[in-house]
This record gives structure tokens, C-alpha cells and sequence, in this order.
């Protein structure tokens, strides 16, 4: 009867560090692929936030208008019979350019069941550091109650201000 032996203790060590090797070159692997994506959302958040951060808009003057002037050259826009129109002068004091994304009046927004053309410029619009744009929109305000105007940015701030017509 012949006698078998099992493996021997240098085969076996070497299987094991083989493995373990393996596992250890995986695991490294996986943490680093981790952390690089845990890295990148950090950084893409950091920036995001610190850009809203410096988004800064002031609100340089608003118009209520009615009829067919200078000052309200929107009311010649059809439908004819709506004559009200607001005017409403944003200017970027931040240092990041600023998309308006929205414009709601009264927590409607801006060229809401109008049609095409009825408000300029269209949105979004960028508006540059230390520049100002004017937004035309008609509007029937009532001349007896403040009028809530809301600017809302493609990165989610919101800047809002109260007027009151004439």
C-alpha cells in the first residue's frame, strides 16, 4: 500500500499569499475608486456651494407701467388689451456670473400664459459681474397692493424683493 501525502507546507503558503495578495490588491483598488468618487463629489459640492455663495443680485429698479410708451414699450405686444406691464432692473454685484433661470410675479412666473414674445428678454438669461439687464413683462398689477417679485437662480438662490404701483 503506497502512502499519499497531502500538500506540501510551501505549496500551501504559497497558495495563501497568493490569495491574499489577490484580496489585498483588490481591496486597495475598490478604497482608492471610493475615495477619488468621494473626492470629486466634494469638490463639484464645494464649488456649487461656494458659487451660490458668491451669487449676488440687486434689485436696481423697478418700473410699474401702463399704456404704449417708451418706458412700457411691451404694452404693443398682442393681446392689445392687456396695457399693464413692469419693468424690473437686475444688476450682478457678486462675483460669479448669474443665470436667472425665473421670474415669478405674485408666485406666477415670468411669461406665464402669455404669448411667445410677450416678455424680454427670455429666461434663462446670464447676467455677468458688474453688468445689469432689464426685464420687460407685462403684467396686470393692481395699484392698491404690494406686488411680491421673486428672482430665482439656475443654482437655487432665490433673492426677492416688495413693490407697490403707483
Amino acid at each position: 500500500m503506497k502512502s499519499r501525502r497531502g500538500l506540501s507546507t510551501v505549496v500551501t503558503s504559497t497558495l495563501l499569499l497568493t490569495a491574499v495578495a489577490i484580496l489585498g490588491a483588490s481591496l486597495v483598488s475598490w478604497s482608492n475608486s471610493n475615495l477619488k468618487s468621494f473626492e470629486t463629489n466634494l469638490v463639484n459640492t464645494t464649488a456649487s456651494v461656494t458659487n451660490q455663495a458668491n451669487e449676488n443680485l440687486a434689485f436696481e429698479n423697478i418700473l410699474f407701467c401702463y399704456g404704449v410708451n417708451e418706458k412700457c414699450p411691451l404694452s404693443s405686444i398682442p393681446p392689445f388689451t392687456m396695457n399693464y406691464g413692469v419693468n424690473i432692473t437686475l444688476t450682478n454685484t457678486g462675483t460669479v456670473g448669474v443665470q436667472v433661470a425665473q421670474i415669478q410675479l405674485n408666485g406666477t412666473s415670468w411669461g406665464a400664459n402669455l404669448p411667445s414674445g410677450a416678455f424680454m428678454p427670455t429666461l434663462p438669461t446670464t447676467i455677468l459681474p458688474k453688468q445689469s439687464v432689464t426685464f420687460e413683462q407685462k403684467w396686470a398689477w393692481d395699484h392698491k397692493s404690494l406686488q411680491t417679485i421673486s428672482v430665482v437662480t439656475s443654482r437655487g438662490s432665490i433673492f426677492t424683493i416688495q413693490a407697490a404701483p403707483p
